[in-house]
């Protein structure tokens, strides 16, 4: 892609960081946590927003960064309006610090950009780009959250390997599971060795949910001999679809929802794995 953003310093990158009002640097970096899919339309971004509040409610200092490119709509779920976004980090129209927003729950959020065609299409040096300001923003947090697209394309797996974990979302629907494989099987076999934790999204039962985890898990690991892990489940849950039509997050606008108490346990699964010591919550913090 033409027009690439240029390469700033290490010092420069600090002082834009540093002016978007993110927290200061604490010397470890943040654990990136790669939320993605093999089937779109499976829950993955309202996941991903609302795994983030509730980290940030835990305390942690947490961004999320909507990584697919040219389609991004993390920022709809958040009720966000971005002015700025990845795209023009990109072209250089922006600087880092000019397309970090405050999100819902004091989450940090940057924008992938939506309906951009040139995101959609970004090569490799704009990728390796994107990574290298992932990788910096990493030194100013506890948790980054990528919201990556669906799929098997570069623009989907750049995203999956740059992180620490990956949560892998997928439903019930065979098309979702057989596509959930497929993502796993390109990234395993292009050495992926790091924990890949499944969700299975709108299930009636943690029966259907268990179902489905163990025929994901068997193909993983008769075909690729991979271990995949089981994080849990989310419920069929109208909460979920009226927080949506709010432009909000399910577990901020309706905390009390079988949803909300099924996301926090799934946040707990993963909290085991961030880096940062366990801060005050936030309610503990009024």
């Amino acid at each position: 892609m033409e027009g690439s953003n240029e390469e700033h310093s290490p010092n420069e990158r600090t002082n834009m960081v540093e002016q978007s009002n993110t927290p200061q640097k604490s010397g470890k970096r943040a654990t990136i946590f790669a939320v993605t899919s093999g089937k779109g339309g499976v829950g993955k971004t309202s996941l991903s927003v609302n795994v983030a509040c509730e980290f940030s409610r835990r305390g942690y200092r947490t961004i999320i960064i909507d990584t697919d490119l040219g389609l991004a709509n993390a920022h709809i779920l958040a009720g966000i309006k971005p002015e700025k976004t990845l795209s023009d980090y990109i072209s250089g129209t922006a600087e880092l610090a000019d397309i970090i927003v405050d999100g819902p729950c004091q989450v940090k959020f940057i924008s992938g950009g939506s309906g951009v065609k040139d995101m959609a299409n970004l090569d490799d040096n704009g990728r390796a780009q994107i990574c290298v300001a992932i990788e910096d923003l990493a030194q100013f947090c506890d948790v980054v959250i990528l919201d990556t697209g669906a799929g098997v394309s570069k623009g989907v797996t750049d995203f999956v390997t740059l992180a620490d974990q990956c949560v892998l979302v997928t439903t019930s629907n065979f098309a979702a599971i057989a596509d959930a494989y497929g993502i796993v099987k390109v990234i395993v076999q292009d050495g992926f060795d790091k924990p890949i934790h499944a969700v299975v999204n709108r299930v009636r039962s943690p029966e259907e949910a268990e179902q489905v985890f163990l025929k994901l898990k068997g193909c993983t690991e008769r075909f690729l001999g991979f271990d995949l892990n089981w994080l849990g489940l989310l419920p069929e849950d109208s909460s979920v679809e009226g927080a949506v039509l709010k432009r909000a997050p399910f577990s901020e606008v309706f905390p009390g929802s079988v949803a909300a108490r099924y996301l926090a346990k799934l946040v707990s699964g993963l909290e085991r794995y961030v880096g940062a010591p366990k801060p005050v919550p936030q309610a503990a913090k009024d």
